[in-house]
């Protein structure tokens, strides 16, 4: 599957839970915990979320990761395997155990834990990349999901068995993991990544719960903001965009046989969706645009505007006016979003929603090929929102143990500083009911009525 047609599963597997802890009621996620009381370790950093320098080693973990996906193939497909895993990771906490749970164990797992304690993450895939365009083919990004959901099955392993000190472990090995799929130069990578961190969050949940679960306040604290940045990703997606018009010289005409050529490699890439609405696929949209004179000569304008020479530009054939211009607006739609990707989810979001009702002439490639930029912007946001909203719950945990288990009536009674809500740059929605509190977090407005993204956690204190 091409990269870029592999978006929507990407966007897709991050952004929908789905446990057995987590039920949808009417229009919203409803998390329920009980927790208990927890002072902040001292030192702070006691427990961590990610490994630490001191934990690091030399070496480029990617290659560890895929062996491990490799080795623990029968763990993961087996289809026996797999029904004698199940009903065990249904357990309550105090029932299961590693020693109980065949494979979850397993010294494959343990080369992923080796894997996300090296330093030098390099997925050796940018020469590629610059050869292959939308053509490059990332099934190794893909494979990582199966090495996540293997280690998902073992934190939960570990936290039901109580071995919250080795649970710990595990979740640094997913946080890091993911993080490492943030260094790879594609937004589907970061999908990943972003997916890969969501995966780890439930078992926090289920350890949070654990009655013997030390605080972790200053551990949610100290993950990076954002938690896996786009940069690394937006420039890889540039060297694929920018690379698309390096067959079209846009200093002299090129011939017809390079037109052709290039014509022909779009509709390899996006023809086959167009017949539809364009009987011909790409080349005859380009026809059609030719044969235009108001739509040839205001592509000849942009060209010019854009700063290339009006000599040259009439020296090309309508064609490659066409396409130079096509390949021009997909460059500047491309950074039109990257420019805002730097801004808080809450003020991109606003952003994004004045753009969409600016006036636009249709261009083709940038419709079929601009990656889904908005849709990461949200991902990183929707899994700042969930950590954030853990980092409250842990709050919560320290103000319980500061008042005899009582829990605020406000956030603002409790004293760790507290972030806000990244979708609307306003703190969380909290209440107290008797003897539970409510946190809320508020949707993306593009999202608003997706119960899978109003997440409500309940919160009650045990005695």
């Amino acid at each position: 599957m091409r990269r870029f047609l592999a978006a929507t599963v990407a966007i897709f597997g991050c952004a929908q839970p789905c446990d057995a802890q987590q039920a949808t009621v009417k229009s919203e996620t409803l998390i329920s915990l009980s927790v208990s009381p927890a002072a902040a370790p001292r030192p702070a950093f006691k427990y961590l979320l990610l490994p630490e320098l001191r934990e690091m080693n030399p070496g480029n973990p990617i290659q560890g990761y895929l062996k491990c996906q490799l080795d623990q193939y029968p763990f993961v497909f087996d289809a026996q395997e797999f029904d004698r895993r199940k009903p065990l990771l249904a357990m309550p906490f105090g029932e299961l155990t590693l020693a109980e749970a065949p494979g979850l164990g397993s010294s494959a797992l343990k080369q992923a834990d080796a894997a996300a304690r090296l330093d030098n993450p390099d997925w050796q895939i940018l020469l590629k990349i610059r050869a292959d365009g939308f053509e490059t083919l990332i099934p190794d990004v893909q494979a990582m999901r199966i090495v996540a959901r293997a280690l998902k099955s073992r934190f939960h392993a570990e936290i039901a068995g109580g071995r919250l000190d080795e649970a710990i472990e595990t979740a640094k090995t997913m946080f890091a993991m993911a993080r490492h799929l943030g260094e790879h130069p594609t937004l589907i990578g970061e999908l990943v990544g972003i997916s890969i961190a969501t995966l780890a969050i439930t078992p926090l949940e289920e350890m949070m719960a654990h009655p013997n679960c030390p605080n972790l306040y200053w551990a949610l604290t100290n993950l990076p903001d954002p938690f896996i940045s786009a940069r690394t990703a937006l420039e890889g997606e540039r060297v694929t965009i920018w690379g698309l018009g390096r067959d079209l010289d846009s200093t002299a005409p090129v011939s017809a046989s390079a037109v052709k050529k290039f014509i022909d490699n779009l509709d390899g890439l996006i023809g086959k969706g167009l017949q539809g609405d364009e009987p011909g696929g790409v080349r005859g949209y380009i026809a059609r645009l030719t044969k235009d004179e108001q739509k040839l000569g205001a592509a000849r304008k942009r060209l010019i505007d854009s700063g290339l020479k009006e000599a040259n530009v009439k020296s090309f054939s309508p064609e490659q006016v066409i396409l130079l211009d096509e390949v021009r607006e997909l460059r500047a739609r491309f950074d039109d979003v990257a420019k805002m990707m730097v801004f808080p989810a809450w003020q991109f979001e606003e952003m994004a929603e004045k753009a969409k009702g600016e006036k636009r002439e249709p261009a083709l490639i940038a419709d079929a090929l601009l990656p889904a930029q908005a849709a990461v912007r949200q991902a990183q946001a929707r899994l700042a929102q969930r950590l954030t909203m853990l980092r409250h719950i842990e709050a919560i945990r320290l103000y319980a143990a500061e008042h005899k288990g009582a829990l605020p009536a406000k956030l603002a009674e409790i004293s760790v500083p507290l972030s806000d809500d990244p979708f609307t740059g306003k703190p969380f929605r909290y209440e107290l009911v008797g003897a539970t509190a409510h946190l809320r977090g508020t949707p993306p407005k593009s999202a608003e009525h997706n119960p899978f993204l109003r997440v409500h956690y309940e919160i009650t204190v045990r005695n």
